[in-house]
């Protein structure tokens, strides 16, 4: 593999040029400087230097390997961040098919070489831009399993030239009796906040990686790279104005779906429109499962029936204080019904409910506290809280 040396153009002006994948032998060594590093800072000291990075826009190459039951997946990605003008695009091959995103202006558009696509514009919030995915992705390392022994390091490192910060994260917990150990590594970038590279091992044995191949910080961007459109010889899908209504409904009462721009439609199973709706980014570049929400509508109405919303960010173990989940609740019913809300009597009884995701052997838990209210005539409504006091889903019962 031929080594290229990256080109630092303007340091003031963040500019980087000429960046190609290098090799193996070189990445060991760079490795190894970071393990002979003290450490720098503490993790907590850098999460607060993290969050004083300020985005700039960029372009990525990147290669992410993830090994699963099924096989090891490569998928090659290049992504476009122009986020501090509301623009983003991302291209993610496997080598037998590419799928694209890209948004601008409150539009979306996402679809598949060869396949279907769509373009979307209800209440679509801004994509995230690389260096606050770097810090969300911070945020995500504090969170652990029940009764696990965690750590987690800073040290000072060398990767592609640069000077980076390597966090490593140790996990060792136990399942269904059997001890399973973790570890997370992170390259990030000490001047931008970027991530340049990530491993994941799960005992032992490589399960994820990510690596930056290119960078080029604050390029010129072609006006048509982010032209919200579908290509010919691509099927065009399009929602229905009621699932339109359905989906901006679901954005105004959980703004934190705003960030969901990739929606599967299940279609309709008997009196039910089935939808799900994810997180714009693919993540290539993390372990972690992608937020999402599950939406079911009523055809009979065209109404909004159920939705549950998991989002790793919000890993819960217990129930919240059943006077916090039942205030929380209350507050988020009326928001659903408005004055009618005093008409509803709440259920002396908080059912335990929840959900999760997993990755690998890692379980992602959602335990929520589902509170019930009825009126006196009709449907009752059962509303999720989490842990913190979130609001996570809610749904109509009989």
């Amino acid at each position: 593999m031929k080594k290229q040396a990256l080109v630092t153009v303007s340091m003031a002006a963040l500019l980087l040029s000429a960046v190609s994948p290098f090799g193996i032998a070189q990445a060991q060594t760079n490795m190894a400087v970071a393990a002979n590093k003290a450490q720098a800072i503490t993790f907590d000291q850098l999460v607060k230097e993290m969050d004083k990075k300020q985005p700039v826009s960029m372009y990525i190459e990147s290669t992410h390997t993830s090994k699963a039951k099924q096989g090891t997946q490569t998928q090659k990605a290049k992504t476009w961040d122009n986020t501090i003008k509301g623009e983003w695009r991302e291209e993610i091959s496997d080598g037998k098919r590419v799928q694209h995103a890209i948004g601008k202006a409150g539009q979306v558009a996402a679809y598949q070489e060869g396949g279907r696509g769509f373009v979307h514009s209800a209440t679509i919030g801004t994509y995230d831009s690389e260096i606050n995915k770097t810090k969300r992705e911070l945020q995500r390392l504090k969170v652990a399993l029940p009764d696990s022994k965690v750590a987690i390091t800073v040290k000072e490192a060398q990767l592609l030239n640069r000077a980076v910060y390597h966090v490593v994260k140790k996990e060792e917990a136990k399942i269904d009796g059997k001890l399973h150990h973790y570890q997370d590594d992170l390259w990030i970038d000490k001047e931008t906040g970027l991530l340049l590279k990530r491993t994941f091992t799960h005992n032992q044995a490589q399960a994820f990686s990510y690596t930056v191949d290119k960078v080029d910080f604050q390029p010129v961007f072609d006006e048509k790279t982010f032209e919200v459109s579908i290509p010919a010889g691509v099927e065009q899908s399009k929602f229905s104005p009621e699932v339109e209504k359905v989906v901006a409904e679901v954005t105004k009462l959980f703004p934190d779906t705003a960030q969901f721009s990739d929606y599967d439609d299940y279609g309709v199973e008997g009196n039910w429109q089935l939808l799900k709706m994810f997180e714009a980014q693919k993540r290539v570049y993390s372990p972690t499962p992608r937020a999402e929400a599950f939406v079911i509508m009523d055809t009979r109405t065209n109404e909004l029936s159920k939705v549950m919303i998991q989002n790793p960010d919000w890993v819960s173990k217990k129930l919240p204080p059943e006077k916090v989940a039942k205030e929380k609740a209350a507050a988020f019913l009326k928001q659903l019904v408005g004055d009618q809300a005093s008409q509803y009597k709440v259920e002396a009884k908080v059912e335990q409910g929840g959900g999760g995701a997993t990755f690998e052997d890692y379980d992602y838990g959602f335990v929520t506290a589902d509170v019930t209210f009825r009126p006196a005539n009709g449907k009752g409504i059962t509303i999720s809280v989490d842990e913190a006091g979130r609001i996570v889903g809610f749904q109509y019962a009989e």
